[in-house]
């Protein structure tokens, strides 16, 4: 009987992943096989490893071919076992694995078993009948290609979430590039996608931007952005967007709830994740600056301040177990004059280590940076900024995931 197309496909797909894929047939004896004809097997068949011995039906044992040729080239014992069973050098404990095991499960098996089930093979059987052997080496080379393929796959998988999560920030970057004269903004997730997140957005008076760092990077960080995604434009729907730290607010609530992150007494996730933060509106009216800075620092730089001055900021996270739900972050304000220049940055470019010393970049340094470079327009200022930071990153592996952003009023 034929097989349906659809289960034949199945089929088909399973058996590239079980043990099926490394059945080879070779010949075999049985436990009345005399020694003889096991030397004859050997030098007829110059590739066979090991010799499986069955009876029955079932796997008996197996004959490695290097012990066996060894201890029958010793003096006089061609003429002492020659005539015997050839169980007298047959491993009495092979290494037996049913077929349609997985090849994740035939390599645990065959790592637990030690080198002996790699140099000399194993018994593969199916409903307990000898079927044939694997191999080592054809086992190593078959987890090899497959674990290739999954890597493959999973790089395809980064490669598309990345084009998503490009998209999700798109519209955020175009609104700058329409509302702002001289800007820059620098995101390079360290794994493709990242846990870095940003959004800027239009109010009646001016303009608000959010810059944050989730927990994570990689897949992990980037399914977080999306949640903070998700708990902005609910916050943005119930706050107002000129108050920053009312913003901060709506976003720990949502993410505490989303993830089940409450009080102690009602905490129903494992997870403790959320984001650092800072949301900043800037009143083009009132030449305005207010912002609310969960564990984010930025600098500001020009009319009011005498080189680099930090912004303030409250050491407690976004969202995280321990924050209360509750909690109100401090909102702060300053005026804005003509050539005013604010930097916001993530904790991946403070804390990149390199430089003779192996240390991290530092938030001094950056804020000497900013000061030797305020004289350069935004896009200038960030690529002299970034060159500065590759050459301390120099062969030292990146982190965390990188934002900065900037802006000259």
């Amino acid at each position: 009987m034929q097989l349906p197309d659809s289960l034949s496909a199945m089929t088909s797909a399973s058996s590239r992943y079980s043990a099926r894929v490394l059945c080879i047939s070779v010949p075999f004896v049985t436990p009345d096989t005399d020694n003889a004809a096991v030397m004859a097997l050997f030098t007829e068949h110059k590739d066979l490893i090991g010799l499986p011995v069955v009876e029955a039906s079932k796997p008996f044992g197996m004959i490695n071919r290097h012990i066996f040729l060894s201890q029958m080239a010793r003096p006089f014992f061609r003429e002492l076992y020659d005539r015997k069973s050839c169980i007298a050098f047959m491993d009495k404990f092979p290494l037996v694995i049913d077929i349609d095991s997985s090849l994740e499960s035939v390599a645990q098996q065959v790592v637990e078993n030690g080198d002996k089930s790699v140099a000399d093979g194993f018994i593969l059987t199916e409903q307990e009948r000898y079927v044939g052997i694997g191999l080592g080496v054809d086992l190593i080379r078959r987890v090899s290609d497959l674990q290739a393929q999954q890597h493959q796959q999973i790089l395809q998988s980064i490669d598309y979430a990345r084009v998503i999560q490009d998209a999700m920030l798109d519209r955020s970057t175009r609104l700058m590039d329409r509302m702002l004269n001289d800007w820059c903004l620098h995101w390079q997730p360290r794994d493709g996608v990242g846990g870095d997140y940003y959004a800027f957005h239009r109010h009646e008076t001016g303009w608000m931007a959010v810059i944050a760092d989730c927990t994570g990077h990689g897949i992990p960080g980037a399914f977080m952005t999306v949640i903070l995604q998700s708990a902005l434009e609910n916050a943005m729907k119930q706050g107002d967007l000129a108050s920053p730290a009312a913003i901060l607010q709506a976003l720990n609530h949502h993410i505490k709830r989303t993830l089940g992150q409450l009080s102690a007494s009602q905490q129903t996730s494992l997870s403790n994740d959320g984001c650092d933060a800072m949301v900043l509106s800037v009143d083009t009216e009132q030449h305005q600056l207010r912002w609310a800075s969960a564990r984010t620092q930025a600098f500001l730089l020009g009319q009011v301040s005498d080189g680099a001055i930090s912004l303030n900021s409250d050491r407690v996270g976004v969202g995280y177990t321990d924050t209360p739900e509750a909690y109100a972050w401090r909102e702060y304000v300053l005026p804005l004059q003509p050539g005013d220049m604010l930097f916001i940055f993530t904790d991946g470019v403070s804390d990149q280590l390199g430089g003779e010393r192996n240390i991290m970049f530092g938030k001094k340094r950056i804020q000497r940076l900013l000061t030797q470079y305020q004289h350069l327009p935004m896009p200038e200022l960030s690529q002299a900024f970034q060159q500065d930071y590759l050459q301390w990153q120099g062969n030292q592996a990146r982190r965390d995931d990188v934002t900065w952003f900037g802006l000259r009023y």
